[in-house]
């Protein structure tokens, strides 16, 4: 084995400062695992620099193989095959592949040679270097049968040991990297780098001399002529009088005595000096001043080929210079042999020279010693071999040569085929400027083909060449060497360095003949492996072919970690074709011959079908096999129903008694549950199980927590439950108590137990005293009552039936939410239910809790719809406690703020109904509103709410769990099962199950649907643009905010950063409105909005009233500052205005056709208001939530309302306002998830939101 190749990798395209680096930046352990995927053989690290503190990513892609071996780095150095970095990356994950660390199997040891990346004798990794059996057994073979130890010195150990009357030779010795090279001749293991031999060698020295036994019998003298080398000596040179040796920590130093003696490649060199007999050709001499004064002159380099008959390749390349003609054609005089050892580049030279020579460099001798020193099995030998004669290298070593002349080659080829002076020398030509001929290279990458052909007594298979005028044979290469192919003047190069393999066994005659006693042997060993990677061409050697035959698929099942892989396999007729066959399949029965032609079409077809299976299929490496994530396999019981479609297909399946990880059990799941209800609850009896393998309620509760769809069985096996079941059952068993065979489920469950009974299966679901529970279901249905008498012509009939839903409420003792667009009568079908209620029961004690803003509202509407219910105003400071609860009233009207005052008080009464309008106020769990709410007591609780979900799920939350405590479950519940996976992850299951809990609770009525005389509205966006002056005071506000709010989300996170986010909003919006308004600055009133609003009011609406709602007094007041100025009639309100003041303005704005334009805070004019006298609404300021402007432009567009609406938001283009937009949007299509009608949405302020509004 010799160097792993992902090491090899390093020294074959690494240079010496790269190599250096790498080692230094993984000797520091500078480098993290950040993903690694064995089905697609990537990798990706991360790497610190060695200089700066800065992280590149290195990715290694398909690293199983040396051949596909890809690598990418982020660092701006990454100029090269391989950097630093990437060579850091490389010995890291070598490292972890020779520890067992990475969690991959794919080598396979041969116990002739492996390395052991360890530099001591560290029992711990002796143990990990081999399997737990071996150990064992080595530890016991010690024990009676100890190896006999030959030689021990110079940090080599050769051994003998005898077992079962056979005797293994044995090598352990360091190498130049101070890991271990060991060698076994056994050849028994092949998973584990140590065999059983080798261990107890191993287990021998460590008892012997401990942990250091090789720093014992070391010999220092290589290390004493590297230190040497420096300076151009050796311990065979006289150095006593100039190099002294000391020793630290057991190491040599050298001391320099003599200081006219400097490095070699440190300048002046002193004459005494002697070069080492292989220089590298980084060794520079002090010729700069001569080649710049070439490099001035019409110098030009070139390329020489040239047949080396010595020694194996057979092929050296040179690099002549010489002065070219005025054109730059042709070299005129004689040219030059360049020392490519001792030449230094200059900077004037063309880069297509430089560039030649730096390659040619590499393909050197001395450079490809250097390389099989690094690579040869036990390194360092590979300059004491003679193989000046081909037969003597080993395959291994040609190997090597191979895998690095190749790609250099090719790498040459490509660069330098356009150079204008490629050369060659003819064979036994001495090298001379008139023996030089002109070369061509050809980049065009040819491959070998193959012809069979049958003699009287043998078959001769000839090797050729596809070159573009043809077939050539492979004898006519005029070169020597195989690594090119010369044909006259051209040469080319190998496609593949496998090719090289081939052509050599064919070289130099071009055919090998083989004997018939040999053939079937031969065709076996040899043919038949050709052909699957060559075109073989069996002459008139006995044959058939087979053409048309229809191929059969097969898939055969593996496994990989994570994946379950799917490979084909084609039958046709006898024949097995898999996907590694070549498209003309060679298929030997006996002494007969058939050439299979493969229907590649045919069989894309049928693996089609198998890919169409599933969307998820990916195609590892691009090439023909499938693989599946394992949570694809198992979800919706696919690989259930691939198993089905493949035997409905007749395609047969192999492999699956292999698989470990995927083992499923074919069964399908028997569910029975037996449903028995009680008062208050239900009990559910359940019997899984997959065949003779029953599940527990709790194994089912655990996997739905874990998000799975399988469970394990106690067979090993895994039942898988389709989604038909979990879509089916798994609600009832989140929400259902019980850990072993029973679910307990409460009252307010029901709707799931019906949703059961309405799909329940006879042999599936089994319902005791299924008439009881009819009864039930009467119990739970909306009965058809008459509204109160005087009410019934006033009602419209949504409204009787939101009427009949409420009393429905009251008979189950339900609390529920009336959701009903704003403007479709949420008050008087409330009222209608309150004033039923008391004719039925003869007395009536409700509490209504509403906005400021509405009180009056609520006492007109009981005025106006029930004069017949007494009631009282519970509001202000001249509210008196004491007196409250004396009178006999049967309505109390109160305030938000006035409950949590006196809750003291109201939670002591025991009210019939507690009635919380627009009861999206308690939204927040922990508000002190929302405890105060929750303290009532009440035979019944009622929320109105025209947008009952604002912004995340924890407003339905605080309200169900006002209205019927408990049927959520705790905060901590709730948030982990519906508010993490909805709002932070939009996980459409969780929000069908809150809705399928949440729909019997709300009634939903868009005017859409029920209103059909409400008149459109159309929404619309004014898009404004800045003056220069607004724009420039905008940005370096926004420039501002940005910077500091970024650094602060980053360092504090966005809770902590919420109000610095807000006030920098603000400030943006207000901008957008006009710089006049922010507080402390005295900035001038430049507002595009204003100037915009004005001309639509005085231009477009013409005798039409409008509403223009702003969040900023400010901008009112700027607002009304111009309708004074110009004469045009308005009225105003805000959240400082008194209720007699609001009252007053709107009766004034409705019936005075003088007053064309009202003016609202738009927080004050958000809630129960009708103002259907305009027609015409401008927000001028977007508010964060969708859902509050939709309140304002619904002040106009109500019930009685006879004109079209038109609503305009005015944004500032390409501002925080036009973002805020956007985000709007975004929460929209959120919309209609969990109530009735499912609309509502879930969205808030991310990172990531933060950063785009100040973008």
């Amino acid at each position: 084995m010799a160097l792993p190749y992902l090491v090899k990798h390093i020294y074959s395209y690494g240079t010496e400062e790269v190599i250096r680096r790498g080692k230094k930046i993984f000797a520091l352990k500078n480098i993290e695992l950040a993903k690694f995927d064995p089905l697609l053989g990537s990798i990706h690290c991360r790497v610190k620099d060695d200089g700066y503190s800065t992280y590149y990513k290195v990715t290694i892609e398909n690293f199983k193989s040396a051949s596909t071996l890809s690598l990418r780095c982020g660092c701006p150095y990454n100029l090269s095959e391989v950097c630093r970095h990437k060579a850091a990356a490389l010995l890291y994950v070598q490292d972890l592949l020779d520890k067992n660390l990475l969690d991959y199997k794919q080598t396979s040891y041969v116990t002739k040679h492996t390395q052991l990346r360890t530099k001591n004798l560290d029992l711990k990794m002796i143990r990990m270097l081999c399997s737990k059996a071996i150990f064992e057994k080595a530890e016991t073979t010690l024990k009676s049968n100890r190896p006999h130890i030959i030689e021990s010195a110079n940090e080599k150990v050769v051994a003998e040991m005898d077992e079962n009357g056979k005797t293994f030779h044995l090598i352990v010795q360091k190498n130049e990297e101070r890991f271990f090279d060991t060698s076994c001749d056994c050849l028994t293991e092949t998973e584990y780098p140590l065999c059983l031999h080798k261990t107890v060698l191993l287990l021998q020295l460590f008892q012997l001399k401990g942990a250091d036994y090789f720093e014992t019998i070391r010999n220092w003298d290589r290390e004493k002529n590297k230190l040497l080398a420096l300076y151009g000596y050796s311990l065979d040179d006289y150095i006593e009088d100039k190099f002294e040796f000391s020793y630290q920590e057991g190491k040599p130093y050298l001391k320099v005595l003599d200081e006219r003696i400097q490095r070699i490649n440190g300048g002046a060199v002193t004459a005494t000096r002697k070069l080492p007999k292989s220089n590298d050709w980084d060794i520079e001499q002090d010729n700069t001043s001569e080649e710049a004064k070439i490099a001035r002159t019409t110098v030009r380099y070139g390329l020489v080929i040239q047949q080396n008959t010595d020694a194996y390749p057979y092929l050296s390349l040179n690099v002549i210079k010489g002065e070219v003609n005025e054109e730059g054609a042709a070299f005129v005089g004689k040219v030059e042999k360049v020392d490519l050892p001792k030449f230094v580049i200059a900077e004037q030279m063309k880069e297509e020279d430089k560039n030649l020579i730096q390659m040619v460099r590499k393909l050197q001798s001395a450079e490809l010693t250097k390389y099989l020193n690094k690579n040869s099995p036990f390194m360092g030998i590979w300059d004491t071999i003679l193989h000046s004669d081909e037969t003597n290298l080993p395959d291994e070593t040609k190997e090597h040569i191979q895998e690095y002349m190749h790609p250099k080659l090719q790498k040459l080829w490509r660069d330098i085929s356009e150079h204008p002076f490629n050369f060659h020398l003819p064979n036994n030509k001495p090298f001379t400027t008139a023996n030089l001929q002109k070369a061509e290279l050809v980049f065009n990458n040819i491959q070998p083909c193959f012809k069979v052909e049958k003699e009287a007594d043998s078959y001769i298979i000839y090797a050729q060449v596809n070159l573009p005028e043809g077939k050539i044979s492979l004898e006519e290469n005029h070169a020597k060497s195989h690594f090119v192919f010369q044909y006259h003047h051209q040469f080319f190069t190998w496609k593949q360095k496998e090719d090289l393999q081939w052509v050599e066994k064919f070289m130099p005659t071009g055919f090998n003949q083989i004997n018939l006693e040999h053939w079937p042997a031969y065709l076996q060993s040899t043919l038949l492996p050709l052909s699957k990677s060559y075109s073989v061409e069996l002459g008139n050697v006995k044959q058939e072919k087979l053409r048309g035959v229809k191929p059969q698929l097969q898939i055969l099942l593996k496994e990989d970690r994570d994946y379950l892989i799917f490979e084909p396999m084609y039958l046709y007729k006898d024949i097995i074709v898999t996907t590694a066959d070549g498209p003309s399949v060679i298929h030997q029965e006996g002494d007969k011959i058939f050439i299979l032609e493969r229907d590649l079409a045919a069989e894309r077809s049928l693996m089609g079908i198998i890919e169409q299976l599933h969307s998820g299929f990916i195609r590892p490496n691009e090439g023909n096999i499938l693989a599946l994530k394992g949570a694809e396999v198992l979800k919706n019981n696919w690989f259930f129903l691939f198993i089905d479609t493949l035997k409905e297909k007749q395609i047969p399946l192999f492999g699956s008694d292999n698989l470990k990880q995927f083992k499923f059990n074919t069964a399908k799941p028997t569910t029975k549950l037996y449903i028995s209800s009680n008062t208050d609850w239900f009990d559910a009896k359940v019997e899984i199980s997959f065949g003779d393998q029953k599940v527990s309620v709790q194994d089912i509760k655990n996997m739905l927590s874990n998000k799975q769809q399988f469970v394990a069985l106690k067979d090993g096996s895994l039942g898988v439950l389709p989604e038909k079941w979990l879509n089916k059952y798994s609600l009832l068993f989140k929400v259902g108590e019980g850990k072993m065979d029973n679910l307990k489920l409460s009252k307010y469950h029901f709707s799931i137990i019906d949703e059961l009974y309405e799909q329940r299966d006879e042999e599936e679901l089994v319902f005791k005293l299924e008439e009881k529970f009819e009864k039930i279901r009467e119990r739970y249905s909306i009965a058809d009552v008459t509204p109160p008498e005087h009410l019934l012509p006033t009602l419209r009939p949504y409204q009787v039936s939101g009427f009949q839903w409420l009393n429905y409420l009251h008979d189950v003792q339900w609390g529920g939410i009336l959701a009903d667009d704003m403007g479709l009568g949420k008050t008087v079908q409330t009222l209608s239910f309150l004033q039923h209620l008391k004719e039925k029961n003869g007395k009536l004690l409700a509490l209504v809790v509403c906005p400021t803003t509405l009180l009056y509202n609520w006492q007109n509407e009981l005025k106006k719809f029930t004069p017949s219910l007494t009631f009282q105003i519970h509001h202000g400071g001249t509210r008196s406690k004491s007196q409250l609860f004396k009178d006999p009233m049967e309505v109390i009207i109160t305030t938000y703020g006035t409950l949590r005052s006196d809750i003291k008080m109201f939670a002591e009464v025991k009210f019939d109904y507690v009635i919380l309008d627009e009861s999206q106020a308690i939204k927040n769990p922990s508000s002190k509103v929302t405890k105060a709410a929750c303290l009532l007591q009440a035979t019944n609780k009622l929320c109105l709410s025209g947008t009952p979900l604002q912004n995340n799920t924890f407003d339905i939350y605080a309200q169900m769990n006002f209205l019927n405590p408990g049927m959520l479950g705790t905060v901590e519940y709730f948030k982990h099962n519906f508010s993490m996976p909805i709002d932070k992850f939009d996980e459409k299951e969780q929000k069908e199950h809150l809705r399928k809990f949440v729909f019997p609770f709300i009634l939903r009525r868009t005017k859409e649907q029920v209103a059909k005389d409400l008149p459109e509205k159309q929404e619309m966006v004014l898009y404004c643009e800045m003056g220069a002056a607004q724009r420039k005071i905008y940005e370096a506000y926004r420039n501002d905010y940005r910077d500091k709010l970024i650094g602060m989300v980053e360092e504090k996170g966005i809770q902590k950063s919420q109000l610095s986010i807000l006030q920098g909003l603000m400030k943006l919006r207000q901008i957008c409105d006009s710089p006049a308004i922010i507080k402390d600055e005295a900035y001038p009133n430049e507002s595009v909005k204003l100037t915009e609003l004005i001309r639509e009011i005085t231009e477009n609406i013409g005798d039409h009233k409008a509403l223009v709602f702003s969040q900023f007094l400010g901008m009112l007041s700027l607002i009304k500052e111009q309708l004074t100025k110009l004469g045009i009639d308005y009225e105003y309100f805000d959240g400082g205005s008194t209720i007699q003041e609001r009252e007053k303005a709107i009766e004034r704005f409705q019936n005075d056709a003088k007053c064309r334009v009202f003016l609202i805070s738009l927080k004050a004019g958000g809630v129960g208001l009708n103002l259907t006298a305009a027609d015409y609404v401008y927000i001028v300021d977007p508010w964060w939530n969708p859902a509050v402007e939709q309140q304002a432009i619904d002040r106009t567009h109500r019930i009685g309302q006879t004109k079209n609406i038109f609503a305009y938001r005015m944004i500032c283009t390409d501002t925080v306002e036009d973002k805020i937009l956007k985000l709007q949007d975004r929460k929209r299509s959120l919309a209609k998830e969990l109530i009735s009608d499912e609309e509502g949405f879930v969205k808030s302020l991310t990172k990531d939101d933060i950063a785009y509004l100040f973008s």
